[in-house]
């Protein structure tokens, strides 16, 4: 029951994402001496912003998701018809492989690559604590995509979870202001 609720909470503040502006940069172009360029230019992963909706996350996961289908697998790689069999792991590995570029990275202000996300966390716990919410703590697992806080402490405290899903969203978007 624990990690299934920590799961629910992750998944759902995976969910509340502020928008990441892209740095506009700007480039000149020069010929160069008879050389061709050989690399196509690199495909770009889609990533969450703190203030999208359930539907714009969905919507963010279409790519993806129509990649495994490619490769007759559903998100979780599962064989997507269920009268096909499972995939082996090598079908899994190069479908995997090929999708990853596909998968949306988590918001940027969560980032595990970005310096100042177990900033943004604290802030946020602070922000969530300031709301009532008694079991609240920064949540950095190692190998994990992204940065995030735990609610409902280790007895899954139910007030704590309801009040703190219910400021989450309010609490990450003033916590992105600094």
């Amino acid at each position: 029951m624990k990690k299934a609720t920590l799961v629910a909470v992750l998944l759902f503040l995976a969910a509340c994402s502020k928008p990441e502006a892209a740095p506009q940069v700007a480039s000149l172009s020069t010929p160069s001496s008879g050389a061709t360029q050989t690399s196509a230019p690199q495909e770009e992963r889609p990533r969450e912003r703190l203030d999208m909706t359930p539907e714009d996350l969905e919507a963010l996961q279409v790519p993806y998701d129509q990649c495994m289908a490619k490769h007759g697998l559903d998100r979780k790689g599962r064989a997507a018809d269920p009268g096909r069999p499972q995939p082996v792991k090598e079908e899994l590995d190069e479908a995997l492989q090929e999708c990853e570029k596909k998968t949306p990275l988590p918001p940027w202000e969560k980032d595990v690559t970005n310096p100042e996300a177990v900033d943004f966390a604290n802030r946020v716990v602070q922000c969530l604590r300031g709301k009532g919410v008694r079991y609240v703590e920064v949540h950095n697992e190692p190998g994990s995509p992204a940065v995030s806080y735990a609610l409902g402490g280790p007895n899954n405290d139910a007030a704590s979870i309801s009040l703190g899903l219910e400021h989450a969203k309010e609490c990450e978007i003033a916590s992105s202001r600094k």
